[in-house]
This record gives structure tokens, C-alpha cells and sequence, in this order.
């Protein structure tokens, strides 16, 4: 008996810690083809310019000192992102920041962080393939592509890094025992304070935070919050201190009334993201003129069918609370759009307001074949469905991307025209001609919102893109001159004022740089 060995406890058993390496391994591996995908995908946006409102952000943060910027708002923006525009300084100077390549390798890299963090994080909860199904949705989801290709747009990515970074932490706190567990919440609670300090949708990482706790909490909601009442109400507090002072400790410059019908168009255009496996087939399986009469009710009607036929099928594999939680979390981190944003003066335009709520429409869409394995009378077949809703969602949203991706190296090879023309002419007068400031296709794939590419938008001047890019400004007039040539698949919005042939002749004899920007045709584009 004195040299018998005790029986190990079974989750210490050889084969379970060979079951846990195994694991371990498979989805080490399915970490580095994520950080693979996001780097195919978006890749060639390292050979992108300043784009949209990049060049303006950029010259006030840098005019501005790190204490002025953490301590009031830039003039004439009516949010308060302390922490963006600090780090936006930062890499100014440290890397020399008039060159955009800085800039959007940060952003492709966080947009792979925010991939591996839900991955983790649906891990913990549904399993290693629901994980990875639902991180590949995540990096091709269309609707974030302004968000990683625009550097402007860099504020989403970085409060959902805190959001997520905030959950997986948290997971990990509430599993550990003594001063690790301890050390991973405070972690967490860090994280929660300082996701407004990115962007506004960050005041409710608290909110955030007291869901995730009731919704994995087996003992009810009460005793879930008795139990970390002592994290969630520092969390709690520190959103509502800068709530109040993003409202009544700074002067906003004012803006227009959102009303009613503006927050059910916003929550409309959410509607359209969920679904997105679905509303995306309107624009081709619906007559195009019908489609545009009636796109609320074709758009509000698919994802309600649609969104009840998918919440059926996960209530067959008895993860119906899981479904429901995912799409609660995606629409509670949207919900400072819905109810702040003017649709038409917004979030038409700003798909880029989704990359947050992008986390839950991925992991509600990636748990689908998980569900048809519970099916218990068509176990194949419901996970073969699942997966086919999958490859052609993942399919149509890389088709999106590469369409996108093509635009954007269109806009920036006419973006580094101009900076190439100053360059060679420093302090010239210059005169810009057959600019875009918008490139779009003809048709978009989803019958809600605009998603073509932003240049140099109409109401910021080329003198701001050259300061941005070469430190300096010079005097930049921007001409069209006649019609904007057929492109074939994608149509130019124009920048500049109306002018003809005589008064670029005029602009020439006076002494003026003229840099005519001639679109690239279709069987150019691959060239760039």
C-alpha cells in the first residue's frame, strides 16, 4: 500500500493534458492563419495616402501639445478622444508621421489584435471552431473596412481593442484565484476606463461589462452583481465621470437635432449589418429601381425573417441564449450611433460606426454550424448549412474588400500626385485639375448606405493633404474641367470648382504648377 500511487484527479490525467496541448496547438495555429488573413486583406493598404479627413485630424493634433490634448477637446471637434489623439502625436513623433505607411501598419495590426482577442474570447465560450469562424468573419467583415484603411477612422479599432481586451481579461480574472485573479479584473476595470478615452462608444464599457457578467453568470443576475459589485461600480463611475463631462464640461460646436425617425434609420442600418449574409443578396436578386423605392422595407423585412430563421436554427442546437447574447452586445456597443448620429449626415456615410458592434454580428453568424451539431436529427446536415452560409458570406465580403482596396489605391495614386508635384516644386503655386474626391462603384451591394472611397473630400483643400504629408502648405487651386470621363466600373465624384481650358491657360502664363490627374483606366488598376 506505501508504494501505491495516488489516482490523479481526472482533469490532471495524462490524456486530458494531452487533449489540452493538442488544443492548445490547433488553435495556435488558427491564430496565425487569422493574423494570415488580415494581412492578405488588407496588406495593400500600407501603400495607401492620407485619405478622408486624415490630413485635418492630424495637423491639429500635431499643432496641439500632449497636455492641451488630454485635457480639453480640439477646437471645433465636438467629441473628447484624449488617448487617440495622444497616440496620433506619438506616432508623429516617433516614426515621423507625415508618412501614411506608419499609420496604417498600426492600423491593420489592431485590426488583427481585435481578431485574436475574439477569438479568445468565443473560445472560452462556444469552442475552438465557433472561435475561428467567427475571427475570419470578423477581419472580412465589409462595414470595417473604412475603419482599418483610414487613419482617421483609427478611434473605432482602438475602443474595441479596449472592449475586447476588457472581456478576455475579465474571463480570465474570474478563473484565477488570489493576486493573478485580482491583478487580471484590475486589468480589466483599467481597460473599461479607458476605452472613452478612444471614442465615445467606450462610456458604456461599464454597462458592458455588468451584461457580461449576468449573461455568463450560472447563479442569476443578483448574485452576479453582489459578487463584483466591488469592480463593476468603479467602471460604473468612471464612465458616468466622463459622460459628464463630454456633455457639460466643454463647449460643443452645435449641430443639428437628431429625431426620431434618424434613430430608426440608424437602428435600420444596423439591421442591414446584422443580416448582412442575407441583405446582401438584394442588390442582385431585386430589380435595381424596385429595390430603390422601397430598400427600408426590403432591408427591415430580410433581417427580421432572416434573423428569426437563423435564431431558430441556434435555438435547435440549444444555444439560443448564446445567439441572443451576441446580437445584445453587438447592438449595445452601436447604440451611441443610433441615438446621437443624424443618419443622412452620418452614419450614411460611416460604415466605419460598426467596426464595434462587428465583434457580435461576427460571433452570432460564426456559432451557426456549432448550433447544427446539437441538431440531434440532422447533425450533418444542419453544420453543413451553417458552413455554406459561411464560405459564401466570407466569399461576397473579400470580393467587397478587393473592390474597396482598389478604389483606395485609385484615390491615393491621385493623392500622391499632387504631394509628388509639390515636392518637385516646393512653396509653387499649384493647380489641381481631375481630382476625385470620392471614387464608388455603380451599384453598391447593400441597399443602405454609401460605401465607395473618400479622397480629398470637397470641403478640405489640397493645401492641407501637402502640409500633412511634406510639412508645408502652398497656395492649391482644384479645377474640373468638363465631365469626369467614363471609368467603366467605378464613378469619380469631382474636387475642385467648375472651370474650362481658358482659365488654366490663364492659371499656366501666370506662373501656376498644373497637375492634371488623369484617371487610371480599368485595365490599369492592377498596375498601381
Amino acid at each position: 500500500m506505501g508504494n501505491r500511487r495516488e489516482r490523479q484527479p481526472a482533469t490532471q490525467s495524462p490524456p486530458y493534458r494531452k487533449r489540452q496541448q493538442s488544443a492548445n496547438v490547433a488553435f495556435a495555429v488558427i491564430l496565425l492563419g487569422l493574423l494570415v488573413e488580415t494581412l492578405v486583406l488588407y496588406g495593400p493598404t500600407l501603400r495607401f495616402s492620407f485619405l478622408l479627413d486624415d490630413s485635418y485630424d492630424l495637423i491639429v493634433v500635431r499643432q496641439t501639445s500632449y497636455q492641451e490634448l488630454l485635457l480639453r477637446p480640439l477646437p471645433g471637434f465636438s467629441y473628447y478622444r484624449p488617448l487617440t489623439f495622444i497616440l496620433y502625436k506619438f506616432i508623429h513623433d516617433l516614426w515621423d508621421g507625415t508618412e501614411p505607411s506608419h499609420y496604417h501598419l498600426f492600423s491593420i495590426l489592431l485590426h488583427a489584435l481585435n481578431a485574436l482577442l475574439l477569438a479568445l474570447l468565443v473560445r472560452r465560450v462556444a469552442g475552438i471552431v465557433a472561435a475561428a469562424l467567427s475571427a475570419s468573419l470578423f477581419i472580412a467583415f465589409p462595414f470595417a473596412y473604412q475603419a482599418v484603411q483610414i487613419v482617421c477612422s483609427l478611434p473605432h479599432l482602438l475602443v474595441t481593442t479596449a472592449l475586447l481586451g476588457m472581456l478576455v481579461l475579465w474571463e480570465l480574472g474570474t478563473e484565477e484565484l488570489g493576486h493573478t485573479g485580482r491583478l487580471l479584473r484590475c486589468t480589466a476595470i483599467t481597460a473599461a476606463l479607458a476605452a472613452p478615452g478612444f471614442h465615445e462608444t467606450g462610456v458604456l464599457s461599464g454597462t458592458l461589462l455588468v451584461a457580461w457578467s449576468i449573461w455568463r453568470s450560472h447563479a442569476g443576475w443578483r448574485r452576479a452583481l453582489q459578487r463584483n459589485s466591488g469592480w463593476l461600480i468603479p467602471a460604473l463611475f468612471g464612465n458616468g465621470t466622463y459622460l459628464a463631462l463630454w456633455f457639460w464640461g466643454f463647449d460643443k460646436p452645435g449641430s443639428r437635432p437628431v429625431t426620431l425617425l434618424d434613430r430608426l434609420e440608424n437602428l435600420g442600418f444596423w439591421s442591414q449589418a446584422v443580416a448582412y449574409p442575407l441583405t446582401r443578396q438584394l442588390t442582385t436578386l431585386l430589380d435595381t429601381g424596385w429595390l430603390a423605392r422601397h430598400s427600408w422595407q426590403a432591408v427591415i423585412g430580410t433581417a427580421l425573417v432572416g434573423g428569426t430563421v437563423a435564431l431558430i436554427f441556434h435555438t435547435l442546437g440549444t444555444q439560443l441564449r448564446l445567439a441572443l447574447g451576441t446580437l445584445g452586445l453587438s447592438l449595445l456597443t452601436f447604440l451611441p450611433a443610433i441615438l446621437f448620429l443624424p443618419y443622412h449626415g452620418y452614419v450614411e456615410d460611416g460604415p466605419r460606426l460598426l467596426y464595434p458592434a462587428a465583434p457580435g454580428i461576427a460571433a452570432f453568424w460564426g456559432l451557426l454550424p456549432r448550433a447544427g451539431w446539437h441538431w440531434r436529427q440532422g447533425r450533418w446536415l444542419g453544420a453543413m448549412l451553417g458552413m455554406l452560409v459561411i464560405v459564401i458570406t466570407l466569399t461576397q465580403s473579400i470580393a467587397f474588400l478587393e473592390r474597396r482596396t482598389e478604389l483606395g489605391l485609385l484615390a491615393s495614386h491621385a493623392q500622391e500626385a499632387v504631394v509628388a508635384t509639390a515636392r518637385a516644386n516646393p512653396h509653387w503655386p499649384l493647380a489641381v485639375v481631375h481630382a476625385p474626391a470620392w471614387l464608388a462603384l455603380h451599384h453598391y451591394e447593400y441597399p443602405l448606405g454609401h460605401f465607395g472611397m473618400n479622397a480629398q473630400p470637397e470641403y478640405l483643400g489640397f493645401d492641407a493633404l501637402l502640409e500633412a504629408r511634406l510639412g508645408w502648405r502652398q497656395p492649391v487651386q482644384s479645377l474640373v474641367i468638363g465631365p469626369p470621363p467614363d471609368q467603366g466600373w467605378y464613378t469619380i465624384g469631382p474636387h475642385g470648382r467648375p472651370g474650362n481650358q481658358a482659365q488654366l491657360d490663364a492659371l499656366r502664363l501666370s506662373g501656376w504648377v498644373i497637375c492634371d490627374i488623369q484617371p487610371r483606366k480599368l485595365s490599369e488598376r492592377r498596375t498601381l
